[in-house]
């Protein structure tokens, strides 16, 4: 029996597992090639006639209008990449942000949600989904997640709807489908918007439908972490021509030239914001969408091989939605019952960690913990939005809600983010060997827990 590295024996691994993003020289040369056009934003407000055209294009035919180089929509990578991301994904707009948080944002604010208006969403994601809701001074009313998916709990969303509901941001977590289905039928039923953050989730399919699409409004993510990355960035789809115009709208400042005809819809929510891409981002984007699929293909791969090699484990549980096959596995979250094990979580991670196995436990906390929600403060000294005149309830972020959320990251989650390229089955294979290292030396680490 080998001697665990947490006690002086030789890890399993010498060299790092790394999470890295997928670099090549087709991201150099599109960079290069931007640099030496000197074109790195090509937005530009309007005073035009046809303004109006440009703001209703679908984004195949925005990619060659007019052959200008100035326009409302922006510059020709951004252009390019939206006509492609929007063919990839089957729909008619594709609007480019500088971030995910930024396009949940903006597709909040085109569906209309304000001051006094809810948002329903899960209390477990990153702290994006809850602050995208408050930019616009709406309120966050966050609910438990499904035990099967770990997304948004539809019985949890019904129980939550109120008269000031407008909305339901639904998140696809770790590249799992939420249970869209009975979310639509929630939604349709009290003529609710869906925006759904597909940021983990890219070309995950529910019921053979790419997610992002099955609701009102789609957003994605480029962050540094992601299945494609830009370093940062997100991309808004629709197939509604008035949510894409207004997305547009709110991007880029409402700089239409709006005047005093200007209709009332066009004038709400339009408050001057920069939410552009550059064009350098751009072109890393076009390159990225090209290595989307073998890039989702090999964290499927690393996903599924290494859930089977740790389903041999006592006290080791992998959710079934694991191998769906219609996911796109982002992180591999797994279930750790350290009641079988007879070793705390935080003991069997360092001893993984010991052996070179970088090994998580989730979010730090959920959403709702965020002293922002405990304090209900986010504007101003007196406690704006929750505050606001225009909302008069007194919403609940309690300390004993979302059992099933809480006991998950606390307790039971171990959440594998090295799954993707460069990382191999050769790295996954020291994954597993170091599982079985550290239980033929279960007795020793029960010994210490017990000294």
């Amino acid at each position: 029996m080998e001697k665990l590295a947490l006690f002086g024996g030789t890890p399993v691994r010498k060299e790092p597992i790394e999470s890295s993003a997928v670099i090549d020289e087709d991201e150099v040369a599109a960079v290069t090639d931007v640099l030496k056009t000197r074109e790195l934003s090509r937005f530009t407000g309007s005073s035009s006639d046809d303004i109006e055209q440009q703001l209703s294009m679908e984004s195949a035919q925005a990619v060659n209008y007019g052959g200008q180089e100035f326009l409302f929509l922006g510059g020709r990578k951004v252009r390019q990449f939206e006509a492609d991301f929007a063919q990839y994904f089957g729909v008619k707009y594709a609007i480019t942000v500088n971030s995910a948080t930024s396009g949940l944002s903006v597709a909040l604010a085109a569906a209309g949600a304000g001051p006094g208006d809810e948002v329903i969403t899960t209390c477990l994601s990153f702290n994006a989904t809850g602050m995208s809701i408050l930019l616009f001074n709406s309120i966050p009313v966050f609910v438990d997640i499904s035990k099967e998916n770990f997304c948004l709990d539809p019985q949890e969303v019904k129980k939550a709807i109120s008269p000031q509901t407008k909305a339901i941001l639904v998140v696809h977590l770790m590249g799992h489908a939420a249970d869209m289905d009975a979310i639509m039928k929630i939604a349709r039923e009290h003529n609710l918007i869906v925006v759904e953050d597909c940021a983990q989730a890219p070309r995950t399919r529910y019921r053979g439908q790419y997610v992002g699409t099955l609701g009102d409004i789609g957003v994605f993510s480029f962050q540094d972490t992601k299945n494609m990355v830009t370093g940062e960035g997100g991309i808004i789809i629709t197939n509604n021509p008035k949510y894409a115009r207004r997305c547009r709208l709110i991007r880029n400042h409402g700089e239409s030239i709006p005047d005093d005809s200007t209709p009332l819809d066009d004038l709400v929510n339009i408050v001057g914001c920069n939410f552009r891409m550059t064009e350098l981002t751009a072109a890393v984007g076009l390159a990225q969408l090209r290595k989307l699929a073998e890039n989702n293909r090999v964290r499927n791969e690393n996903a599924r091989f290494l859930a089977r090699g740790l389903n041999v484990f006592k006290g080791i549980e992998i959710p079934d939605v694991v191998y769906n096959q219609d996911n796109v596995i982002h992180i591999l979250t797994i279930l750790y019952h350290a009641d079988r094990v007879g070793v705390s979580r935080e003991m069997f991670v360092k001893a993984l960690a010991a052996e070179g196995i970088p090994v998580g436990t989730g979010y730090a906390r959920i959403i709702p913990d965020n002293p922002i929600f405990q304090r209900k403060l986010a504007y101003g000294k007196d406690h704006c939005p929750f505050s606001c005149p225009y909302y008069g309830r007194d919403i609940d972020y309690g300390k004993g809600l979302y059992p099933v959320a809480r006991d998950l990251i606390k307790n039971k989650q171990l959440a594998f983010h090295i799954i993707n390229r460069p990382n191999n089955l050769n790295d996954i294979k020291d994954i597993i060997k170091a599982f079985k290292k550290v239980y033929s030396n279960i007795e020793q680490l029960r010994e210490i827990v017990k000294g």
